[in-house]
């Protein structure tokens, strides 16, 4: 086998195993949504059941194997942010009632590292990884403020039905003060406050927000949350260096 042929074999196996995370459990579900043959995706997926990554069960189908759990575990075990912010997260949880979600960039989205529910009776639908486009929440335009104003301007008009104009005068002014807001961005109903976390050199290397409905989050709480929420960062920042 080339090493092209190698490539395009890896590629086609992984999109497998994203079709399966992603919810199609048989194989002639795969064959739609990739548009593989269906001996492509036969074969395929006997590798993948073969070495764990794939399992199939009776009455369900196709879903992600005891390998890919295995690798998740390692993986957040290699990721020492997470576990060092999670105090901190938990603290600003209990102290405004409200959602906190730990998030990092992924290519151009955001990935979900933590997520820790707050004590109002209402509920998030976020779960910790999930991967969403940076410029339709708080914490991912928080990862953005320190981006050209160019690669604001393609993530937005590119994932979003914003106004762009509009949306690039929030950033300016995100980006002035080191935090950003979402406005009903993504969810109708929701706000959030987003502050990112930057290490010793003043890098960006992860986001923290604190999310509620609109309700429990008009204009002046969302002001008044921006310092708090900095000082956590900066605690966790502290931590890493």
């Amino acid at each position: 086998m080339s090493k092209l042929q190698g490539n395009q074999a890896l590629v086609k196996a992984l999109a497998v195993i994203d079709a399966v995370a992603d919810g199609h459990r048989q194989l002639k579900d795969i064959c739609l949504v990739l548009g593989y043959p269906k001996s492509t995706v036969h074969r395929i997926l006997q590798g993948l059941i073969e070495a764990r990554y794939i399992r199939e069960v009776k009455g369900i189908g196709l879903v992600l194997g005891t390998k890919v759990i295995q690798l998740g575990i390692r993986a957040q075990q290699d990721m020492p942010l997470k576990e060092i912010a999670k105090p901190y997260l938990r603290e600003l949880s209990e102290l405004t009632q409200e959602t906190v979600h730990l998030g990092i960039k992924d290519e151009d989205h955001v990935f979900y590292l933590d997520k820790l529910p707050g004590q109002r009776q209402i509920q998030m639908r976020s779960q910790v990884g999930d991967r969403l486009p940076m410029s339709i929440t708080g914490v991912g335009k928080a990862l953005m403020l320190d981006m050209p104003k160019m690669e604001w301007k393609r993530l937005i008009s590119s994932q979003t039905q914003q106004d762009v104009d509009a949306m690039m005068q929030r950033m300016n002014e995100y980006s002035k003060r080191d935090y950003s807001f979402d406005l009903e961005d993504n969810e109708d109903h929701v706000h959030c406050v987003a502050v990112p976390i930057r290490n010793k050199y003043g890098n960006i290397i992860a986001a923290v927000s604190v999310t509620s409905i609109k309700e429990y989050m008009p204009d002046d709480r969302m002001r008044e949350l921006v310092p708090v929420i900095t000082s956590y960062c900066k605690k966790i920042s502290e931590q890493l260096n």
